[in-house]
């Protein structure tokens, strides 16, 4: 069914009144995923096998300014296993990863001006500074990291990890540090950005080995045993111990702002003190943290359907300042760059409520109706905005 996606930048709260949001439709399908990078919108459609329908990724130039339909820079075929993760770009070239539950993951390096493809290679890619790192896991079996050119692909260095317990270390420009914490307690930091082991100890000396789940959130590696709902605290840099605390059944953490978050299995989140793992506060509806600015946190959850519910709290209270609604967020983004919501149009049109706060600041956005000459909502079109946490400026 051909449909189209209608894309609306604009800022969700500052101090400068909103500026008019800028709105352009693309063709897409109901199962379309968009990705915004810069002045890039990628467009991905996955194979359709029944049909005989292959995949495509489709590149647009995003202009500063103006409305009505985009077209296309470029086009090119994905492969039928399907992608999963981000389309993201790294200095001139546009990543994919494509796989499924049944195959190894394997990445494809596109180029940004023309669509041509470059270079693929098993695993799952990430940035890390000016390279970028290959992610392969071995199931049973050990996995690997490798450090490969963005460019050509060819690897720099690689560094075998544990089948348990390996983790990241994400800064803005991409991985830092990649930390093999298993259940022996032996845990290893490395340099993902030159290969190099930086660190070893034992955490738990003279311990049994136990089962244990670890993340690494700016200077804190978060060790956790979920049987006694323990979380403990190592600095990262030296893996000396921080703090310890009994914090119930922990999913994942996130950096927060000044702020550690936990979040549970079952939903709810705690914002915790970096120092001293101290619980600030607890909000029982939220499960994620997409973008945390200036003091004002973008939060998701449950909503209706495949939608879920947004809100922007104060991150020093966890205190809501606005509702944004239920949106379905379209594929996955990097931590710096907006969202993409995506939601269906209603009775009355593609407008959203009007998002705004006395306290939150603008946090307005509009959608259009995919079919601009007749001005009517259609089963044919989306509503999408594209939305920051905190910013001084629109987009």
């Amino acid at each position: 069914m051909a449909a189209a996606l209608v894309l609306s930048l604009v800022s969700l709260a500052g101090a400068a009144p909103a500026a008019a949001p800028t709105s352009f439709t693309v063709p897409a399908r109901s199962t379309t995923t968009a990705f915004l990078s810069a002045d890039r919108l990628f467009v991905v459609e996955p194979a359709d096998v029944p049909a005989g329908r292959g995949g495509q990724l489709t590149a647009y130039a995003v202009p500063a300014a103006g409305d009505g339909p985009l077209a296309p820079l470029w086009r090119t075929p994905l492969p039928a296993a399907g992608t999963e993760g981000a389309v993201f770009v790294h200095r001139d070239v546009v990543l994919v990863t494509a796989g499924s539950l049944d195959a190894p993951r394997r990445a494809f390096a596109f180029d940004l001006g023309t669509g041509r493809l470059r270079w693929e290679r098993p695993g799952h890619l990430v940035p890390a500074g000016d390279a970028l790192l290959a992610l392969e896991t071995g199931g049973a079996e050990a996995g690997r990291v490798s450090s490969v050119d963005p460019a050509t692909g060819r690897v720099g260095w690689s560094v075998a990890t544990p089948v348990e317990a390996t983790t990241y270390r994400v800064r803005p420009d991409g991985v830092d540090r990649i930390v093999a914490s298993p259940s022996s307690g032996q845990v290893e930091v490395w340099d993902a950005r030159t290969g190099a082991r930086l660190r070893s100890a034992d955490i738990r000396p003279g311990e049994l080995p136990v089962y244990q789940r670890s993340q690494s959130v700016d200077e804190l590696l978060l060790v956790v045993r979920d049987t006694a709902a323990l979380v403990t605290a190592y600095g990262l840099d030296e893996l000396d111990r921080r703090w310890e605390i009994r914090l119930g059944l922990v999913a994942y953490f996130a950096a927060c702002g000044p702020l550690l978050c936990a979040y549970g299995q079952t939903g709810g989140m705690w914002a915790l003190d970096r120092a001293t793992g101290d619980v600030r506060w607890r909000a029982t509806r939220w499960h994620e943290t997409l973008v945390e600015r200036e003091g004002r946190m973008l939060v998701r959850g449950p909503g209706s359907g495949a939608q879920d519910s947004f809100a922007v709290l104060d991150t020093a209270t966890g205190r809501a300042v606005a509702d944004l609604g239920t949106w379905e967020v379209s594929g996955r983004y990097p931590a710096e760059d907006r969202p993409i919501g995506v939601r269906p149009p209603t009775a009355t049109g593609c407008s959203s409520p009007n998002w705004t706060s006395p306290t939150a600041g603008p946090v307005s956005s509009t959608c259009w109706p995919g079919s601009p000459a007749t001005a009517r909502p259609t089963r044919d079109c989306c509503c999408v905005a594209a939305v920051a946490a905190a910013s001084g400026s629109g987009g």
